[in-house]
């Protein structure tokens, strides 16, 4: 090669390698930059996150207090005993609120009996402060001498004398609950006013104790002072950003959040500078080799640019994805708790305005009623969504179980139906529930969970389908691949808005709910789908959909369960004729079926018409039906109109009993004046047939938990343990209403002792808290159980706990405990498991 020619290609190899090296450097700033942007933008998020529990917090104690205020408006400034007593029944063992009469200098507290007289200086303190309601700068308590903080709200007396009513609470509590940690628990926040003063101290081992001022703090580290100052000026200013500072020996970054609900103050994180850059410093070293490579081998500095460059792009892409899905994470979650918020807070103001119209109306039952109708609702929607999100956490780590055991499909049918003939009703809705092939009753299965999945279904088509809309519900039986089990279907399908493609693919993911205005007004927390996927999953089984908007939704549940031992087969019954007229084919299949396999001849009908034209010419034979059943809802003629003709034509008592999906009580008058025998509720399986047979037609008597609605314990003493005054006072009015006699004890160890005084047969039931001081209500059922007396063993006993999964079901039955009823009490399944076991 000749000399020029070496030294061109000389400095051409220099050139390569100087851009290389320019190219490297710009790589690694870059990516430097972009992942130390990404993490304190990711700080902040987490910041903010923060900030508003924070500001939720102070919203919920500002709510608490504006309802302590509405009370003291109403109360004379002389009337000292009841400004306490709302003082008292409003304060907790943390919490104390203070009520202060500013024209008469005094103040009121439930540490005192009676108001005592400010001091000038205490007096001032009230009349410095700003607006009519905030939240004072921490102060050292009077009484405790402990850092205290406090929401305050001016008020006027019933006679016009302005006060100050004031809640307070230890710092320290509000320093544990809002504490943030970050990066391995290296960083911490504080919570300062906007001129740096610390008005909450973090419990981190590096949050400062000496200093009363973060700029104090910044200060002493030899920071640049125009920084210092950017930062003084961004607290003043309101703004939210992030900064480099000093502190400790090491650089710092002090990220900021302005809070919402307390002007002027600030959510203050700082996390260490080394920390952040890890990540980055691990791609520095990383790639300062591979560019020392290609300084090496220069000879193919064109390859390996090429797959550098790919590499590069592969490495961006990588974090662009990586970005995106922290994004779409950070997103989902805060527009979770965007909807937690909204659809909590929703409730707990219904709760809380009907509890308050109830109290204004107690005069008025009418209204009394229809307020509790609505608290109870209100109280039944923030237990599902609590629920919800247990559930959730459950199943995502691993420690939800399902609880099979011996259950009837006809009894969980039947439950599902009470359960949503309310929402039905309310919005005028056709639902239909229909059987195909079932030829087992009994099963082994969690009929908890199944329930759940199908009530999360059910509940969502009457939430999403229109008024006079039409939902459905088929329960089809075919046999199983699998050895002892049955296969079964559950269709639901409504009328409904329907939904989009693109939403459908991404329905079973957590905290997904559809943009869609038609449901904006509709509480749901995203999370129903998603444990319903993850139950049928772990009952293994498979779910789908198929929707179209504006032309409804269809789900599809296909399980295998496990066939039960005690499942045996019904006695057949003697030579008799009944009619049957339904206008859903599939209905009339069924019960033909049915009452074929129970020895019983069926003429089938699908017109109410029909069904009287049936029963004429019967009658005129002289071969009058056995027994009629017909639908209470039929095209043309109904089932109460074909009663009235059959009777008016024929003159017989031939019983007559009306069946439908819907409430009994709608047409419950209607019925008797038409002569109606008896009601039966669809879905109607063979045992359900049987009975109305056993009752109506050979007169047989039933259990009275089967035969009546009504619940009747006279004459049943019932022993109850229970550590809380309220739920003891609710349980037993519930019990004494339905002619029981309770007797109550406060703890598993009273419970022992009093069954032990007893005579045998002296109880009838015991009703069990679990969770209760001295003893708790595992070991007293164990101890109970273990006495020397017959009754020790037979008695049943049932568990009453707020925990309500799987594993504590079974460890209420390792136990030796009957059943287990959850908190809050759902009473009618409470008095259903009564009456099972008490009239068993």
């Amino acid at each position: 090669m000749e000399p020029k020619r070496k030294q061109k290609f000389f400095l051409l190899v220099l050139a390569a390698i100087a851009a290389s090296l320019a190219a490297g450097w710009y790589y690694l700033y870059s990516v430097q930059n972009s992942l130390w942007n990404k993490a304190v933008t990711d700080i902040l998020e987490v910041t903010a996150q923060g900030r508003h529990a924070l500001d939720t917090y102070v919203e919920k104690d500002q709510e608490n207090l504006q309802f302590i205020v509405s009370g003291l408006e109403k109360e004379s400034p002389e009337d000292g005993a009841a400004i306490l007593e709302r003082l008292r029944a409003a304060s907790g063992t943390d919490a104390l609120y203070v009520c202060v009469d500013l024209e008469n200098r005094l103040a009121y507290t439930p540490q005192f009996d009676e108001g005592y007289p400010l001091e000038e200086a205490q007096t001032a303190v009230f009349e410095q402060l700003e607006g009519e309601r905030g939240i004072r700068e921490p102060f050292i308590n009077d009484y405790s001498g402990v850092w205290t903080i406090g929401n305050y709200q001016r008020f006027a007396f019933a006679d016009g004398t302005p006060g100050y009513a004031q809640k307070t609470q230890p710092l320290k509590e509000i320093a544990e609950r809002f504490s943030l940690t970050f990066y391995g628990d290296t960083g911490f926040s504080y919570v300062v006013n906007q001129q740096g003063n610390i008005m909450i101290r973090s419990l981190h081992p590096n949050s400062n104790r000496t200093f009363q001022n973060l700029f104090d703090i910044i200060d002493l580290q030899g920071n640049d002072p125009q920084q210092v100052e950017g930062f003084r000026a961004a607290l003043e200013n309101g703004k939210r950003g992030a900064a480099r500072f000093r502190y400790q020996q090491e650089d710092y970054v002090f990220c900021y959040v302005p809070m919402e609900t307390i002007g002027g103050w600030y959510v203050v994180s700082i996390v260490p500078d080394r920390v952040i850059m890890e990540q980055a410093d691990t791609i520095m070293q990383n790639s300062q080799i591979f560019f020392f490579i290609i300084v090496i081998g220069i000879l193919v500095l064109t390859a390996f640019f090429l797959v550098s460059r790919d590499s590069a792009r592969q490495v961006l892409k990588a974090e662009e994805k990586a970005r995106r899905a922290a994004e779409s994470a950070n997103l989902a979650k805060s527009q979770f708790l965007s909807n937690m918020s909204h659809d909590i807070r929703t409730p707990m103001n219904a709760i809380v305005g009907m509890a308050r119209l109830a109290s204004d109306h107690a005069a008025e039952p009418d209204k009394v009623k229809e307020y509790l109708k609505n608290i109870s609702m209100s109280g039944q929607l923030l237990v599902g969504l609590i629920n919800d999100i247990l559930d959730l956490s459950k199943i995502e780590s691993g420690k939800m179980a399902l609880n099979n055991s011996t259950a009837s499909l006809e009894q969980l049918m039947t439950e599902l139906v009470n359960i949503i003939q309310p929402l039905v009703q309310q919005r005028k809705q056709a639902f239909e529930i229909r059987l195909h092939g079932i030829r087992h009753e009994i099963l082994c299965f969690d009929s908890l969970r199944l329930n759940q999945v199908l009530l999360n279904l059910l509940s969502n088509a009457t939430k999403f389908t229109p008024e006079e809309g039409e939902i459905s519900v088929d329960v089809t039986e075919t046999p199983s691949q699998k050895p002892d089990c049955a296969h079964f279907t559950f269709r639901v399908a409504d009328s409904g808005i329907g939904m989009k493609p693109e939403f459908v693919k991404n329905l079973f993911e957590s905290f997904t709910r559809e943009k869609d205005s038609r449901v904006d007004q509709i509480e749901g927390s995203g999370l129903g789908m998603a444990i319903t996927k993850m139950i049928v999953d772990m009952m293994g089984g498979e779910i789908r959909v198929e929707s179209e908007p504006g032309r409804g939704t269809v789900f599809t549940v296909e399980l295998d369960l496990q066939l039960a031992c005690e499942d045996s087969e019904l006695p057949p019954l003697p030579a008799l004729r009944l009619l049957v007229a339904d206008d859903d084919p599939a209905t009339c299949r069924s019960a033909e079926s049915f009452l074929r396999e129970l020895g019983v001849q069926a003429d089938v009908t699908e017109s109410g018409r029909a069904a009287v034209e049936k029963a004429l010419a019967a009658h005129r034979q002289g071969r009058d039906y056995d027994l009629v059943l017909l639908d209470w809802k039929m095209p043309g003629v109904n089932g109460i109109q074909a009663v009235r003709a059959i009777r008016r034509e024929t003159g017989c008592e031939v019983p007559v009993i009306i069946f439908s999906a819907y409430d009994w009580a709608r047409i419950e008058r209607e019925a008797t004046e038409a002569d109606v025998t008896g009601f039966i509720q669809k879905p109607f399986f063979k045992s359900t047939l049987y009975r109305c047979i056993l009752q109506y037609v050979l007169h047989k008597d039933l259990p009275a938990a089967v035969s009546s609605g009504e619940i009747k314990l006279a004459g049943k003493h019932i022993l109850m343990a229970e550590d809380n005054e309220l739920n003891q006072e609710i349980t037993r009015e519930l019990l004494e209403n339905t002619g029981a006699e309770v007797e109550i004890v406060n703890n598993g160890k009273q419970c022992v002792e009093r069954f032990a005084r007893s005579a045998p047969g002296a109880f009838d039931l015991i009703l069990m808290d679990v969770q209760m001081p001295v003893m708790n209500g595992y070991e007293a059922a164990r101890q109970i159980r273990a006495m020397a007396r017959a009754d020790a063993r037979t008695i049943p006993i049932f568990a009453i706990t707020a925990d309500a999964f799987a594993e504590d079901v079974e460890a209420a039955k390792q136990a030796g405990m009957n059943s287990h009823l959850a908190k809050p009490l759902d009473i009618p399944h409470m008095m259903r498991e009564i009456q099972k076991y008490l009239h068993a």
